[in-house]
């Protein structure tokens, strides 16, 4: 409680969370020894939440299949053995959505403002509110509303968007080439989730059942020690502030389709017409 500032309104409110969370405890004790990778559980801002409080707060409807809008994706170049648009400045503060179903808005402006970062140079801070206008202008307020087109013209836009293949290589070519993709994915397991990097099983988080939007900002791997587990992993921006994760990031396993981030990857398009430099992604 005091570590994130909870507070209860009655003693039998209290007692309740404290149930939560003793079983809490017992749930991130199973996910660690059924863990494939080096991800660790444990107390987080959430462990006072149910599962199905937790689901209905983040989760958001699935989507099992590509739109039969699909464009053919043209193949980007061979991208570098590891990747990082946080080091280059591209990416914008961690947001936190609230206990709100807002994380597709997300994802999705934070994915416009690394672009123009990148290709045109031009810093953003856009809203996730309403429209691709200035943040100060119309600040998040977690709620649904009415949009207001008097809160200020748009600072940003693109020429279009892509959806990328099921193919988490061509996935690490464009991040490296183009910059950050968001995709959807399972958010099992991100509830308890502290740190390293995350493996599930598939049958305990089902690639098929995609709830959560997130932007995938690069991508590494772990350099193997003798007897010591080694992997290659996506580096994640998650919505839920920095108190949650890595400072607000995650990583995961790349090359398995862990819980379903190869399944649905998009990109917004934002092209340089001028004559600037093309940036490359850090190591």
């Amino acid at each position: 409680m005091i570590r994130f500032n909870k507070t209860y309104g009655s003693q039998e409110e209290r007692d309740h969370r404290f149930q939560v969370f003793t079983q809490n405890l017992k749930v991130s004790c199973a996910l660690q020894a059924s863990e494939l990778g080096t991800a660790q559980y444990g107390v987080t801002l959430f462990s006072d939440l149910t599962e199905s409080e937790f689901e209905k707060m983040f989760g958001i409807p699935h989507h099992p299949s590509h739109p039969p809008t699909l464009k053919k994706s043209a193949k980007p170049p061979k991208g570098a053995k590891s990747c990082d648009w946080r080091k280059f400045g591209a990416i914008t503060a961690v947001k936190n959505q609230g206990s709100c179903k807002s994380c597709w808005a997300f994802a999705a402006v934070s994915n416009i403002e690394a672009l123009w970062n990148i290709h045109l140079h031009l810093p953003r801070n856009v809203s996730v509110q309403g429209g691709l206008t200035e943040d100060k202008r119309y600040p998040y307020v977690a709620e649904q509303q009415k949009c207001r087109k008097d809160r200020g013209k748009a600072v940003a836009w693109i020429q279009d968007y892509e959806f990328l293949p099921r193919d988490e290589k061509h996935m690490a070519q464009v991040v490296a080439s183009r910059g950050p993709v968001t995709s959807l994915i399972n958010l099992k397991g991100l509830q308890h989730y502290q740190k390293g990097i995350l493996q599930r099983p598939s049958q305990d988080c089902n690639p098929q059942h995609l709830d959560h939007a997130v932007l995938i900002v690069g991508y590494g791997g772990v350099k193997p020690r003798r007897g010591s587990w080694s992997a290659p992993y996506w580096t994640i921006q998650n919505s839920w502030g920095e108190a949650w994760g890595e400072k607000g990031y995650f990583r995961l396993h790349r090359g398995s389709n862990t819980c379903g981030i190869a399944q649905y990857p998009v990109t917004a398009i934002v092209k340089n017409s001028g004559k600037k430099m093309p940036v490359s992604c850090p190591p």
